[in-house]
């Protein structure tokens, strides 16, 4: 069968990637994505949370049965609560996007006939603080959206695993997959770089034989993205020169020899350093945590403008015509939401929740134990998903990446969300035999 190519003027993947192709019966997607009957429907009505006092030691788990319906933590007879737990500085339209879901869900219904509520760090009786809203939030609530900063990512999610709290993740980093752990449901670091470099690959930017820089800034993120671009480069006879930014914040970010692209493993203002100081002609290649125009001088800014700044992103960039992507756009704009870099990763979060409450509901159980049960039988997502056949039992039972599927946008600094998409969702032509 002759390889897939497309026009990347709209969008769409190209060369021999493995394609992720969705359909185009846009109402039938709608229904799915969102489950309710209309983008015009007003927003759902909000209501306050009071969360666990910190002091509180001993909360009853014993479940309840309204009208044969098995219950724990978080769940009344009509209502689901969910905490939220994401960081201000990596949020970036996130927890826009799970409200966003959360309204439709409440729109259309909600589930297992109950609405869904979110008790989110910051909000009323929310300690600001990660950890701290953690404690508070944490025996009332049926599960997690956690999104935490690295240098708290090791305490919350020990407490997690400790407490066995279901928890979902747009993002992290494969090495931290396993039981009891939280669920990554979109790409980790390693298959985001790895699905970069095959469409560097792919379009020519670099060829068999040669060289691509790879600057690091050490973080375990970082180490787990270089995890993969080594076993993609070796996959390829690609040649990797990596550096790593000292503590004192230097590394030459100039001279790579013949490699004239670069990796940027790095936090935004590494790589808008990087950017800048790279010569005429050189590509700096990104994910969405490395790319930030508004922390970027214009000497980093020209660069983006100029095209030369690609950033590999968990789903399609805001704006893309990918149909998933065009539903919940759609929705934002009806109900005033104004969109961000994340928005659509936090609205596929909420729909990785959604089935696997509606899992659970079907069992006639909407407890922790169930969701835990459901996360490993529910099975892949759609493949027109925003995250593609995200399947939670991989990264439970297996380690393995939920999904291995992204996408590839260009830095934009004058688009509204800061990107202008390039591809759909696509994974490497051999990402299947990548296992860590």
């Amino acid at each position: 069968m002759p390889a897939p190519t497309a026009d990347l003027s709209r969008g769409r993947p190209v060369g021999r990637r493995r394609l992720v192709t969705a359909t185009l019966v846009a109402p039938l997607l709608v229904l799915l994505l969102t489950g309710c009957n209309s983008f015009l429907d007003p927003p759902a009505r909000t209501s306050t949370v009071t969360a666990t006092p910190t002091t509180e030691t001993s909360v009853s788990v014993t479940p309840v049965t309204p009208d044969g319906m098995v219950t724990g933590p978080g769940v009344t007879d009509s209502v689901i609560t969910l905490g939220v737990l994401i960081d201000p500085s990596f949020d970036r339209g996130l927890s826009n996007g799970i409200k966003l879901w959360q309204q439709a869900v409440n729109n259309s219904g909600g589930l297992c006939g109950r609405t869904v509520e979110l008790a989110a760090m910051g909000d009323p009786g929310v300690p600001a603080d990660l950890s701290a809203a953690y404690d508070a939030i944490g025996r009332s609530v049926l599960g997690l959206i956690s999104l935490p900063p690295p240098d708290s990512a090791v305490t919350v999610n020990s407490k997690i695993s400790a407490d066995q709290l279901p928890t979902l993740s747009s993002a992290g980093a494969s090495n931290q997959l396993g039981q009891n752990r939280p669920i990554v449901v979109g790409p980790t670091a390693d298959i985001l770089a790895i699905n970069a470099l095959d469409y560097l690959d792919q379009t020519g930017k670099i060829i068999k034989g040669g060289m691509v820089g790879v600057l690091t800034d050490g973080s375990a993120q970082s180490d787990n993205a270089l995890q993969g671009a080594r076993w993609w480069a070796g996959q390829h006879d690609i040649g990797l020169e990596v550096r790593t930014i000292g503590a004192d914040g230097q590394a030459d970010l100039a001279d790579w020899g013949p490699a004239t692209t670069v990796l940027a493993l790095t936090q935004p203002a590494e790589t808008g350093g990087l950017a800048a100081a790279l010569p005429s002609g050189s590509t700096v290649v990104t994910t969405v945590d490395g790319y930030r125009p508004d922390q970027w001088d214009a000497a980093a800014l020209a660069v983006a403008t100029a095209g030369r700044v690609l950033v590999s992103s968990a789903t399609p960039a805001y704006g893309s015509d990918y149909p998933a992507a065009v539903a919940v756009a759609a929705r934002a704009a009806a109900n005033g939401v104004t969109p961000d870099v994340k928005l659509l990763d936090g609205y596929a979060t909420g729909v990785s929740w959604a089935r696997l409450l509606t899992a659970a509901c079907a069992e006639r159980t909407l407890t922790r134990q169930a969701v835990e049960q459901a996360a490993v039988t529910v099975g892949p997502a759609s493949v027109d998903g925003l995250f593609g056949p995200s399947d939670p039992a991989q990264p439970v039972e297996s380690g393995l990446p939920a999904t291995r599927v992204s996408a590839m946008s260009t830095a934009n600094p004058t688009a509204v969300t800061g990107l202008t998409p390039l591809t759909w969702l696509a994974g490497a032509a051999d990402i299947e035999d990548y296992l860590r």
